[in-house]
């Protein structure tokens, strides 16, 4: 439920706020899917509630052609790589970058720069979504150092996490990474998540840019606490 207010609010975090807390009771190869699941599930609820813009789908799309192009490997990698290595890395990540982003570092060659380096943090979201549902985690760092306005760094990371996050739970489906043992854990999520999430997308439009950026490092660097506690003791 935390998570989906979250990402209805934020549109990404699913995975962040949900593994801090379900990595202490369910094996990565079981909780994976199952954000990916609830993610997707979540991102279509907070689109229906989504009010009318102007943005150009080109903002984004340099981001979601790159992180498709990732999430293969992703989750191949799901496969292979040690869950604690995975999660002190993601963990030490967030808990130093998020401190850094909250001065709003002016970074000029990273404001000007273009498609290709949008692409290239695509990638490696897509592999970080391949991965276990953590997509959003580098592109929503990026965007705001980019100092991209609220609704720009929303849109383009609702947008980027649904299709990679579908795109994943397909691969989940070819690979038979889904299992029966799964589909009541699904159940249970349509039915805890989907208020909450209609909850946050309709709390979005009534917070300032101020508000959206701390609530959204506040809660990168507390899932970073606390998936690097998961992974230590």
């Amino acid at each position: 439920m935390a998570a989906g207010f979250v990402q209805g609010l934020t549109g990404f975090a699913f995975a962040l706020i949900a593994m801090s807390f379900w990595v202490w009771v369910l094996p990565p190869q079981l909780a994976a899917p199952l954000v990916v699941f609830a993610s997707v599930w979540s991102h279509m609820i907070s689109l229906a509630n989504e009010q009318k813009h102007r943005l150009s789908k080109k903002l984004v799309l340099p981001y979601i052609i790159a992180g498709l192009i990732g999430v293969p490997l992703g989750t191949y990698l799901l496969q292979m790589i040690q869950p604690d290595t995975f999660k002190i890395i993601l963990g030490v990540f967030l808990i130093l970058w998020c401190p850094v982003l909250l001065f709003s570092p002016q970074l000029q060659r990273v404001q000007q720069s273009g498609k290709w380096a949008d692409s290239t943090i695509g990638f490696l979201g897509g592999i970080l979504g391949g991965l276990g549902g953590f997509c959003g985690a580098l592109p929503s760092a990026w965007v705001m150092l980019k100092n991209l306005s609220k609704s720009e760094q929303r849109y383009i990371l609702r947008h980027f996490n649904f299709a990679i996050q579908l795109f994943t739970l397909m691969a989940y489906f070819a690979q038979s990474t889904i299992k029966t043992v799964h589909l009541p854990y699904m159940g249970v999520l349509l039915l805890s998540v989907s208020l909450p999430a209609i909850l946050g997308a309709k709390l979005f439009y009534k917070i300032s840019e101020r508000q959206f950026k701390h609530g959204v490092l506040s809660l990168l660097f507390i899932s970073g606490c606390l998936i690097l506690a998961t992974a230590l003791l």
